[in-house]
């Protein structure tokens, strides 16, 4: 997967071979489409702590049921940035539906910080015992389902016969309940808090050969990036300042309280993920390389076009 990342042959999009954004802002509002998980802290701090008002920008939030969701509206041009799982971003891209750009990275995996659970009284007990049952996901087709199946496919389960069932992961919990579902797949902070009401981990499906993969990054559609050089800069600005506070875990907790509605008891124990402060096309090449040797893609995805290479 690092050979394909480092030897592929990658294009530049029009925009990214132009020099440095300088200038005033081409807009003053801009159209966010966020997600109500811990990845949306940075987005938060940053607003909150003026750092988009101080470079000028206003910021209109909306927050997606799934970052699908916020693909759709970014093609489709009801959002200027959205945050998203990587493969929902890719897919346009390699179907020439859409030109994307990956404008920063969001999140990086870390241990326990995205789980396969299943209730405690759930017959399930192991991976294998997955084999033919229902497994919930925020996308389908998406990250988690990508990253489970290697894992399934490692333990000689055959995950072709797994069905998923794409849901809000706030509702996750209650669907395994029911019976609707036999295990599901949740991320923080919805994970903490469903390990409180009675959930337990079965599998780790960011661990080995997955571990430390990236999750989630803010993209735009190409023709607003070349349209708009310096409010990208400035919003990737303002976002990086965000990500700087991400350090003191209390201020996360803060945002995330205020904004997720979540419990100071759950914050506590949930698990942080990484922050990156940059975007690394090897890295994001491991998502790529996955959804094509999964039958995602007809044809590798160089992720070297999707990037903006000319940052201020």
């Amino acid at each position: 997967m690092l050979l394909a990342g480092a030897t592929g042959c990658g294009m530049l999009g029009d925009s990214e071979q132009q020099g440095p954004a300088t200038g005033p802002l081409e807009r003053k509002v801009i159209k966010v489409g966020t997600l109500g998980l811990v990845d949306s802290a940075p987005l938060h701090l940053a607003i909150d702590n003026g750092y988009f008002a101080a470079e000028g920008l206003e910021v209109q939030l909306t927050t997606g049921a799934k970052g699908s969701a916020n693909v759709d509206n970014v093609v489709g041009g009801t959002l200027d940035f959205g945050l998203t799982s990587y493969p929902p971003a890719f897919m346009p891209q390699a179907k020439s539906v859409a030109e994307i750009r990956i404008v920063a990275d969001a999140v990086q995996t870390t241990e326990d910080l995205i789980l396969c659970v299943v209730a405690t009284n759930s017959p399930i007990r192991k991976p294998a015992d997955l084999a033919e049952k229902k497994i919930a996901v925020s996308s389908k087709r998406g990250i988690s389902e990508l990253t489970l199946n290697s894992q399934f496919k490692m333990m000689s389960v055959d995950y072709r016969k797994i069905q998923y069932v794409s849901m809000e992961i706030a509702a996750m919990p209650a669907a395994m309940q029911r019976g609707d579902v036999a295990a599901a797949v949740i991320a923080e902070p919805h994970l903490t808090a469903a390990t409180k009401a009675g959930m337990v981990k079965l599998m780790d499906p960011f661990s080995g050969p997955t571990a430390n993969f990236p999750w989630s990054g803010w993209i735009a559609r190409k023709e607003f990036t070349q349209a708009n050089p310096n409010v990208v800069a400035a919003f990737k600005r303002a976002l990086n300042k965000g990500v700087a506070d991400t350090g003191n875990r209390d201020k996360v907790g803060a945002v995330l309280t205020k904004h997720l509605k979540i419990d100071a008891d759950t914050y506590q124990l949930m698990t942080m993920p990484v922050f990156p402060t940059s975007v690394d096309p090897v890295r994001l090449q491991r998502v790529a390389d996955l959804m094509y040797e999964q039958g995602e893609m007809d044809k590798h995805l160089d992720v070297r076009t999707m990037m903006l290479t000319a940052s201020p």
